[in-house]
């Protein structure tokens, strides 16, 4: 087999955003003699391998282009991670769980990114938001962040559950304006030949958090928060939702229309309106088992190719979003605010089933 060390090299650095004197310093050579290896002209000393390797966090297999396997196993490892997190497992057993993941494989940012994940999740559960689970977290996300924008959501929740928040804002503040971000400035292109999936792409990326950014000024504004003006305005963005997919093939973003249906059950029944809430529940119903039917596939190992029949959306491929997991308990969590009577007819209808199965 040919030995591409050199293109390895490059392929990795370029990963991580680093420059070839970069390496050259880490390592105590010159920048020519990296350059060398990346062209093919060369290879690095034998004695150097260890610690490249360690240099990328990546196995000495992996340099010689031996990582099938372990791809592999980090992705099954990946895997089970996350169907333990979608599952509600134990937080504490999948931070053991990934703690011996990372043994066999140090630094690998996939597991990292599941342990954060899983030790929010336990500092979550401590009474003192200042906890080791949650400093732990924040402190990989802050290094994933360099590389993985899509953790930044991730850091600042847990910045501001520890009540740093001036970390919080400190570092919102360091990324671009919602004008200047990558969806935004490719759908500004109308000329280029993938424009028409660029603009559905940047329709989606911004949905997500119009919806999160809204539901949270609803709540925060005395003026609008238990109250029917509040139902209406998220109603309406729930109507913006169902025009820019056209009624169809949501994907994931069931799990947004899932949390507006709630949003208007959980109001209402706080009205006292309960006929409406059951409206609002019923739709949260529906919409909370589609998205499980596609989080279950993934759970599987499945990959689920985003496909919108929207004219608005038939050519974006996906986008990069953290989504809130539609819990079951966050469905029964309306029906504590039921009187005792309403509250068993609902559990005991039979649509709401495996909603409340044991």
């Amino acid at each position: 087999m040919q030995v591409k060390i050199g293109e390895k090299i490059k392929e990795l650095r370029k990963r991580d955003g680093r420059k070839q004197e970069d390496l050259a310093g880490a390592l105590g050579v010159t920048a020519q003699a990296v350059s060398r290896w990346e062209s093919g002209a060369c290879y690095p000393d034998i004695s150097l391998i260890p610690a490249i390797a360690n240099y990328f966090h990546v196995a000495i297999d992996t340099l010689f282009g031996y990582n099938n396997d372990r791809e592999g196993k980090i992705n099954a490892y990946a895997q089970e991670a996350l169907r333990r997190q979608l599952n509600g497992e134990n937080a504490a057993d999948s931070i053991q769980f990934l703690r011996k993941c990372l043994e066999e494989f140090p630094g690998e940012p996939k597991l990292l990114k599941h342990l954060a994940n899983s030790l929010q999740a336990k500092g979550y559960q401590e009474p003192d938001p200042k906890n080791p689970y949650l400093e732990e977290a924040a402190a990989i996300y802050e290094e994933l962040s360099k590389q993985d924008p899509e953790v930044i959501d991730s850091l600042l929740h847990v910045y501001s559950r520890m009540g740093e928040l001036e970390k919080a804002e400190n570092k919102a503040s360091t990324q671009p304006r919602v004008e200047l971000c990558r969806e935004a400035l490719l759908a500004s292109l109308p000329d280029l030949a993938k424009a028409k999936q660029y603009r559905g792409e940047a329709i989606l990326s911004l949905l997500h958090p119009l919806e999160r950014i809204l539901e949270n000024a609803v709540l925060r504004t005395d003026d609008l928060k238990d109250s029917r003006e509040g139902i209406e305005i998220m109603e309406a963005l729930y109507s913006l939702y169902e025009k820019v997919f056209d009624g169809k093939s949501y994907g994931i973003f069931h799990s947004d229309l899932c949390m507006l249906s709630l949003f208007g059950a959980k109001t209402s029944a706080g009205m006292k309106e309960y006929e409406q809430s059951l409206a609002f529940f019923e739709r949260a119903y529906v919409h909370y088992a589609e998205y499980w039917k596609i989080m279950k596939l993934s759970m599987q190992g499945i990959p689920q190719e985003p496909h919108f029949e929207s004219p608005l959306l038939a050519e974006a491929k996906g986008i990069l979003a953290s989504f809130v997991v539609c819990k079951p308990e966050y469905l029964k969590d309306v029906l504590t605010a039921y009187p005792a009577k309403l509250k068993k007819q609902v559990m005991k209808d039979p649509k709401y089933a495996d909603l409340f199965a044991e």
